[in-house]
């Protein structure tokens, strides 16, 4: 009788681990994904962020290339003696166009996405 009792005790006693030990790694399971989610947040969150300024560069707020004042290019007409102040303007003005039309593509597949 005292080996049953003994071994019945064992059994219980097992049981009792093993329900510790399932509940420990239900509990870390839980945590991780917690984790998961506060740095998928973060990310959404800083991507959003990202979104908002490449709309804002893409739609001229954050322009590299500030227009010329309407005064300055009548007086620069009027000069037709003179050539251009600088012999890339053209390649510097197709070379901005070509930028803006990939950075309007590029914030078009993030919205797309």
């Amino acid at each position: 009788m005292n080996n049953i009792s003994a071994s019945n005790t064992a059994v219980s006693e097992a049981k009792q681990v093993t329900k510790m030990l399932h509940k420990n790694r239900t509990d870390r399971k839980k945590t991780k994904e917690f984790l998961t989610n506060e740095k998928n947040i973060i990310v959404n969150k800083d991507n959003q962020i990202l979104l908002n300024k490449l709309v804002e560069i893409s739609s001229g707020k954050w322009s590299s290339v500030a227009p010329a004042p309407k005064a300055k290019r009548a007086k620069s007409s009027n000069n037709t003696g003179k050539g251009p102040s600088s012999l890339n303007m053209g390649l510097r003005k197709r070379e901005n166009d070509r930028i803006e039309k990939e950075n309007h593509a590029f914030a078009k597949r993030l919205f797309d996405k």
